[in-house]
């Protein structure tokens, strides 16, 4: 047998580097982004990303829900501990708040920006770099850790406090309804929101067809989030874990676990500090993989171009993007890929609370750009009233950049 293959960890690393060739290759293929969904559809009307990213929700949630009542795999014990009982909510919020914000300034979300360091985006390299580092300084600095950990995850509260062992929505809805097991639950609270992701997706474009690049995007990266719980939680997969803890130096990052981009930024650091096999993890070799899948479909389109910054300002907005995402990817424990993909396929509350915080970052993010660049003279006062009546909280008709009405006349108490 390949030397390869000799240890188990190294096998376990083999399958992280297909799943991860296999993500970048799709998300590059069919242009898959969850900052591209949201500003397609913010900017442009166009759901036709943000339809693939709801798809792909859809897919993993069944795939994991089918996988889980067979007996697969279990997914109350992961690596991020996305189903646990405790449930700081604010961290979830503003740790994808921030993120949201981060990735429309660095250009694309963790997803995006990997496929465009494999496609030869400079820019792209150095926003993920700055989320490295930031991420790294959050994770390995004692004081930084303890804040986040401590601090930011207050208030919160148990859900072992009213009796129930974990957050998903299955656990929740078994623990305060009397009968049906929690594996039944669980099973039939994925197919409800599964149809119900698919039903509004399919009303997103009024019932239009979805383009065949979303369709294959959509179903290719649930696919694949189901693949990383299947090879790490797997029996296969817990035996080649299993093994791999018994050896004299056990390798980091070991565990139940599907795709996340940020921590194994930071992960690469640590690397490259100390080299050393123990510290090549499932995330670094899957995030690796996804650039070089990116890459080789690159290189077979023609659309390797290597690119840098054309100002300082567009160095600090990318340097700000990742700053932010990086933060952001810690404090809500994932980004748009770990919380809003591998987290949200678990159902768990806290993924689905920083999910809904990263597309309103990025949603308000991207109108104030706009108004910004439509109406450069216009006053806080009427942003803030454009970012209410855009959210729903005002009435539409106090929109200040609305176009007029009938008569001629502008709302009152809304000026520019």
């Amino acid at each position: 047998m390949p030397l390869l293959f000799d240890t188990p960890w190294l096998t376990l690393l083999a399958g992280a580097a297909l799943i991860g060739l296999a993500f970048g290759a799709i998300a590059a293929a069919t242009r898959y982004c969850n900052m591209g969904a949201v500003s397609d559809w913010v900017l442009t009307g166009d759901p036709g990303r943000m339809r693939a990213w709801l798809l792909s929700i859809a897919v993993a949630i069944l795939g994991v829900a089918l996988l889980e009542t067979g007996g697969v795999f279990d997914l109350d014990q992961t690596r991020v501990n996305y189903r646990a009982a405790d449930f700081p909510w604010l961290r979830y919020l503003l740790g994808g708040l921030l993120f949201g914000v981060g990735m429309v300034l660095a250009g694309g979300c963790t997803t995006k920006t990997l496929v465009n360091i494999g496609q030869g985006d400079m820019k792209s390299l150095w926003a993920y770099a700055v989320v490295g580092v930031t991420a790294a300084g959050l994770l390995y600095w004692p004081e930084a850790r303890w804040f986040v950990d401590q601090t930011l995850a207050w208030p919160h509260f148990s859900f072992e406090a009213i009796s129930i062992g974990h957050q998903d929505l299955g656990a929740l809805l078994a623990g305060i309804t009397p009968g049906g097991s929690l594996e039944h639950w669980r099973l039939a609270i994925a197919l409800v929101v599964t149809v119900g992701l698919l039903a509004w997706l399919w009303r997103m474009d009024h019932g239009q067809r979805m383009r065949r690049a979303d369709v294959i995007g959509g179903l290719g990266i649930g696919l694949v989030i189901t693949a990383g719980w299947l090879w790490t939680g797997s029996p296969m997969g817990q035996v080649l874990m299993s093994e791999a803890a018994l050896a004299f130096d056990p390798p980091k990052g070991t565990g139940t676990q599907s795709l996340s981009f940020v921590a194994p930024a930071a992960e690469v650091l640590r690397l490259a500090e100390s080299p050393a096999l123990g510290l090549v993890t499932f995330g670094i070799v899957a995030m690796l993989g996804v650039i070089v899948g990116a890459g080789m479909w690159a290189v077979v389109r023609g659309h390797f171009r290597l690119q840098g910054f054309r100002a300082w300002s567009q160095f600090g907005t990318y340097s700000i993007g990742g700053l932010l995402m990086g933060t952001g990817g810690i404090i809500a424990m994932g980004c748009s890929v770990g919380q809003g993909l591998s987290g949200a396929s678990t159902l768990a509350l806290g993924s689905l609370i920083a999910l809904g915080g990263i597309v309103l970052g990025a949603f308000v993010t991207l109108k104030i750009m706009l108004y910004r660049a439509l109406y450069p003279e216009s006053r806080r006062r009427s942003l803030t009233c454009a970012l209410l009546a855009d959210l729903r909280l005002i009435p539409r008709r106090c929109h200040p950049f609305r176009d007029e009405d009938p008569t001629g006349e502008r709302p009152s108490g809304c000026s520019r």
